[in-house]
């Protein structure tokens, strides 16, 4: 009878290597302190293409690896990310941001437009829960944070603006009854 063969160095019951631990610590770290995971199927990029999105990444402010799946798969263990483990397959990688959670979908997604290589795989956010391709999509198709609260202020500056109107409009229908009794009254 076959038995199942375990692989890797914890199962041959060596202890793991020093530098991979290292690599772990710091993915950890990396992925605590950020907002947002997007996954990135990079099959078919060029180098050149690959060399112009990780300057589009930097330039936002995103960071973008390209990592082994087993070790993001034990990074992400027990972080909100948790929930992109199924999605880790092939060749991938990670674009993450510590600001607007965003940035990584939109970043992505305009440098996707019009190739016929790499695709977007999903994501997550510190929610915790997975993002399929077309919520990523519809992240990246929102306006920047700067654009929503402009679009904020311009309504509450409306309903301010309204207010006065809205007051003087209250105020002169009473003065608009009396002025008609007494018309009315004046008249008889």
């Amino acid at each position: 009878m076959a038995t199942a063969v375990k692989k890797g160095r914890a199962a041959d019951g060596l202890k793991p290597r020093p530098e991979k631990v290292g690599k772990l610590e710091v993915l950890r770290a990396q992925l605590k302190n950020c907002s947002s995971m997007v996954l990135l199927d990079f099959r078919g990029l060029t180098v050149a293409q690959m060399t112009d999105l990780r300057r589009r990444t930097r330039e936002a402010g995103v960071k973008l690896s390209v990592i082994k799946n087993t070790l993001l798969h034990r990074a992400v263990e027990g972080t909100p990310f948790e929930a992109v483990r199924p999605q880790l397959s092939g060749p991938v990688s990670i674009a993450t941001t510590t600001g607007d959670p965003a940035i990584p979908a939109k970043v992505l997604k305009t440098f996707l437009k019009g190739l016929s290589q790499g695709q977007i795989r999903g994501g997550a956010m510190l929610d915790g829960k997975f993002l399929e391709v077309a919520e990523i999509q519809a992240i990246a198709d929102l306006p920047s944070r700067e654009v929503l609260l402009a679009q904020l202020l311009g309504a509450l500056n409306g309903v301010v603006a309204g207010l006065p109107r809205l007051l003087n409009a209250l105020l002169q229908k009473p003065l608009y009854a009396l002025q008609a009794i007494a018309k009315s009254k004046g008249t008889e």
